[in-house]
């Protein structure tokens, strides 16, 4: 697949999703536990810690991009997360019914392209500025995001990098045990 083959469009991000903010948390109220503390922040996903939620806590939805308001980083997230609300810096959450782990991770890096070199501790986003910027996305024939292509370019892409991460391996085993038989080469 190849991105040069496509339309491209420009899209308002207030356009295509819902913009929300977490409810106010800091991660210093929370025990360790399993759940991701996603806040703003350009490694990791923004997942500071992994925390225990308070009782009947809602956690924020999965399915969802996060645009940091501090320096525009953005994350695809597949799972539910405790996000930073509150202040300022807390995370801004985008959401619509058409995502999934592959044109998410696809758009999240297209939000990141527009928004980093935008927003910084001062000229932070908010909820209304995020909602005013343009991200370029491949169409389909109705001029619409072409959420299959993005799909199915970031599934190729993966498995692309599945068997070249395979093929090392093989060659790294080899090297620490050259009698090792290895059965069937990649296989996805």
């Amino acid at each position: 697949m190849n991105l040069n083959d496509r339309e491209w469009k420009l899209f308002f991000i207030g356009e295509l999703f819902t913009v929300e903010r977490p409810n106010a948390r800091n991660k210093d109220d929370y025990e360790y536990g399993t759940v991701p503390f996603v806040a703003s922040g350009c490694v990791n996903n923004g997942v500071l810690t992994c925390c225990k939620p308070q009782v009947n806590e809602q956690l924020d939805k999965s399915n969802c991009i996060t645009v940091s308001p501090v320096d525009g980083s953005s994350f695809f997230h597949p799972y539910s997360f405790l996000g930073r609300g509150g202040a300022g810096s807390s995370v801004l959450m985008l959401y619509n019914s058409y995502l999934n782990i592959f044109n998410g991770l696809f758009i999240a890096r297209c939000v990141s392209h527009t928004c980093t070199e935008k927003y910084n501790y001062g000229h932070m986003g908010n909820k209304d500025s995020i909602k005013r910027e343009r991200i370029i996305l491949p169409v389909d024939k109705e001029g619409n995001p072409d959420y299959k292509f993005m799909e199915d370019y970031i599934r190729e892409l993966m498995e692309r990098k599945r068997k070249q991460y395979y093929i090392y391996a093989e060659k790294e085993i080899k090297k620490l045990k050259p009698d090792l038989k290895i059965r069937g080469g990649y296989n996805p």
